[in-house]
């Protein structure tokens, strides 16, 4: 698919009328799938409609029926049933976890501990992605994982008996940490699991909600697998909407000067430091209607402007954890800010779906900004109200780095293509819809191959 992208010359604050409903929180949806997978309860699970899952909840869906887990996507909800912690079957042939991370790693952690052997593979950018540190932390619970000969898929999970470890992150990673703590549950004996800085923390809150054996301290999280879990037989479970994709329309609307309201958004605190910059930078937001279910907030969030201008930001690593799907939006906002803004200890950012960093300088550069790329990070000299040279967008077949790039586009002094624009349905298949909604139809034309 190619899009193309028309500039935009905003001047006025409008207000958009009609709010957005963006697709269900990619990590919270991902994890109730697993985790409900392995209780006895049945989960159902409301979608705003089929065409707002992504590829990568698709990939955990088909991991899961492959396992012999009864699951079933409607065009307004999904439907699982758990068989319990040691309910997984054999797989009859390779699971194929497509271009989703989440998925191979949780995977990884929740065969670990079954009484058979799994194969793992993924598509070409996933398999060229880091799976051996996971490994190498799993066999401290006595996991035997066999990576490709470079530490990437494809792999063999050889399932045993686990037991539990004390293991410490050497990286602060939600997806490892979630492996983890799934293996644990599976193991003989109590772990203790530590990271060196808070990240995203669905999974504790979650099972916690569930009833399962866990606990957060000031040393860590202890597991007791001998405990639960306790919730009832049928559960309805409403995930809120990505903060992650809500990041990418936030920032279009500050370019484009619109005053949005986006409903029902993940508010948990371990993903509303992007919100934090914004501040900082000078958006005014709020967040409204907020409510909780099973630990996790959410609510509606309010943009309404930056009227001074966007103020540079600096990102401390201890920050990266908590905005490490937004660093390449706040990127390109940083572009337009009045002055010089700053990430560090950001290199797991070369070890996404693209090497992230490399490939958010070569394309800020080449639409003519000035940018310093460094080991862990980025500096971004921004000038406010600019208009950038337009290029052909480069994007290394990177969902979140194609939607960042697109939205830099709207501010560009002449049209600008997007090839292998489909790349965006990994985590916001109707990206490019809602951006001409708010851009106007005109100024993002679509051409499917």
């Amino acid at each position: 698919m190619t899009v193309t992208i028309f500039p935009v010359y905003a001047e006025e604050i409008e207000v958009v009328s009609r709010p957005f409903l963006l697709p269900p929180d990619k990590s919270i949806l991902h994890r109730v799938l697993f985790i409900g997978s392995i209780t006895r309860s049945a989960f159902r699970i409301p979608i705003p409609s089929e065409a707002a899952i992504s590829h990568d909840i698709v990939a955990t869906v088909l991991s899961l029926e492959s396992l012999g887990v009864p699951i079933e996507l409607f065009p307004d909800r999904i439907e699982v049933q758990g068989v319990g912690l040691g309910g997984y079957r054999m797989p009859t042939h390779v699971i194929n976890c497509a271009n989703s991370g989440t998925t191979a790693r949780l995977l990884m952690g929740l065969l670990a501990g079954q009484p058979f052997n799994a194969a793992l593979t993924g598509d070409e950018s996933l398999s060229i992605r880091p799976m051996q540190r996971l490994a190498d932390l799993l066999s401290s619970m006595g996991a035997s994982i066999i990576t490709a000969p470079d530490g990437t898929l494809p792999l063999m999970v050889n399932g045993k008996q686990l037991h539990g470890a004390e293991i410490r992150l050497p990286v602060a990673s939600a997806q490892m940490k979630t492996a983890l703590i799934l293996a644990g549950l599976h193991a003989e004996g109590r772990s203790l699991i530590e990271e060196p800085w808070q990240s995203r923390d669905h999974t504790e809150r979650m099972l916690e909600a569930f009833g399962f054996g866990i606990e957060v301290t000031d040393e860590g999280i202890l597991l007791d697998p001998g405990i639960g879990p306790t919730i009832s037989d049928e559960i309805e479970y409403f995930v809120p909407s990505d903060i992650s994709s809500a990041a990418f329309l936030i920032a279009a609307a500050i370019l484009l000067r619109k005053q949005i309201v986006i409903k029902n958004v993940s508010l948990n605190p371990t993903r509303t430091c992007f919100l934090d910059v914004l501040t900082l930078m000078g958006v005014e937001l709020e967040a409204v209607n907020v409510s909780e279910q099973f630990g996790e907030s959410r609510g509606d969030i309010i943009v309404y402007s930056a009227n001074e201008g966007l103020a540079p930001f600096h990102i401390a690593p201890e920050d990266v954890p908590l905005l490490i799907d937004e660093l390449p939006i706040l990127a390109v906002l940083a572009v337009f800010a009045d002055g010089e803004s700053t990430v560090r200890g950001a290199q797991e950012l070369r070890h996404k779906e693209s090497d992230r960093l490399s490939v958010t300088t070569a394309q800020l550069q080449a639409f003519g900004v000035q940018v310093e790329e460094l080991e862990d990070g980025l500096i971004i000299h921004g000038i406010p109200d600019r208009r950038l040279t337009h290029t052909t967008i480069s994007h290394g077949g990177d969902h979140r780095l194609a939607m960042a790039f697109s939205i830099a586009a709207l501010s560009c002094e002449g049209p600008v293509t997007i090839e292998g624009a489909e790349i965006v349905a990994v985590s916001y298949p109707e990206f490019f819809i809602h951006l001409a909604e708010l851009s106007g139809s005109e100024h993002v034309t679509t051409q499917r191959q």
